[in-house]
């Protein structure tokens, strides 16, 4: 597990675009919090602590604390908006969470021996990750920062369903009690893509060769680029000589 994160927050009463562009030029982000039995509040994080904070592994998949107006808050992160440009961190969205109360969050799902699985090592092959994340259901105190699977066995025309997935003790995965049908495949081993690439690289090759045969002049047609000029003079000597 991650290191336990704690961030510090300040309540703001101040609200717009003006508003939140002067908070970010003096170093803070704005925020919210919200959830539980209390009214949202907005409030600001220094810009530092947010920067740090999101270099923690697991960050977005655990309960943080966030000490407001001299009060511990725990809260999951629901949203954090970045500047599509720079990745910069613009707002923050938090969710009270009750650490005996079932939340629902997105957690990313991890492999691990993916270079030593049988069909890898053996085969030639290579881990096909076809679900990054995926929807859980749970305490918000066993929220786990992952779901791993171990493909060491995994040969070639292997794969593992949602169902199949090894889930910490209370932790659910709803998209299955919607029916069978939504059970599906998470990860698999499949033929290297080195011959799928040489196979597409051959074609665009010979495809190529064919557009330059159909573009090359014809034997005896390279002297007919004659420029107009040279034309023009052909045509006023044969008009002196008829006259």
């Amino acid at each position: 597990m991650s290191d336990q994160v704690n961030l510090t927050a300040e309540e703001r009463t101040s609200d717009g675009k003006s508003s939140s562009r002067n908070l970010r030029r003096s170093g803070s982000i704005p925020g919210v919090v919200y959830g539980g039995k209390e009214e949202p509040k907005k409030i600001s994080i220094l810009e530092k602590e947010i920067v740090k904070a999101v270099q923690i592994p697991g960050f977005t998949t655990q309960v943080l604390k966030i000490s407001l107006l001299g009060k511990e808050v725990n809260v999951v992160v629901k949203e954090i908006q970045r500047h599509p440009a720079t990745s910069r961190v613009m707002h923050t969205d938090f969710m009270r969470v009750d650490p005996d109360s079932k939340i629902t969050l997105t957690v990313p799902i991890r492999t691990i021996n993916d270079d030593t699985a049988v069909g890898v090592k053996v085969s030639g092959g290579w881990v096909n990750h076809l679900i990054n994340d995926i929807e859980i259901t749970c305490l918000a105190s066993d929220l786990p920062e992952f779901l791993e699977i171990d493909v060491q066995e995994m040969d070639i025309g292997d794969s593992v369903l949602l169902s199949e997935i090894n889930l910490p003790e209370g932790v659910e995965i709803p998209i299955l009690g919607q029916g069978e049908e939504r059970d599906q495949a998470v990860v698999s081993v499949t033929e290297t893509r080195e011959i799928i690439i040489e196979e597409e690289i051959e074609e665009v090759d010979l495809e190529g060769e064919e557009e330059g045969e159909e573009g090359e002049a014809p034997e005896g047609e390279e002297g007919d680029d004659v420029s107009s000029e040279e034309k023009d003079a052909d045509s006023s000597e044969s008009q002196e000589t008829k006259e």
